[in-house]
């Protein structure tokens, strides 16, 4: 029974890191790069609302991440 249950997971898990290093490298540099600069300017706007309002860790915490999903 523990067998099946660690080869499943390791099915599992392959099957996912195959999929994923696929999707990885079907962008282009340029693709990567524009994608990066536009997260990091996404993170910047988030990070300067979130010290205007003045808000401590944990708050801040919350708030950044609720902007990240919140903005296109």
């Amino acid at each position: 029974m523990p067998r099946i249950i660690v080869l499943s997971a390791a099915i599992v898990i392959s099957a996912g890191v195959s999929t994923t290093s696929a999707g990885a490298s079907s962008k282009s540099f340029g693709e990567i790069t524009i994608a990066s600069r536009l997260l990091a300017e996404k993170q910047e706007s988030c990070r300067i609302e979130a010290r205007r309002q003045k808000l401590r860790f944990l708050e801040r915490r919350s708030f950044m991440r609720s902007c990240m999903r919140s903005k296109p």
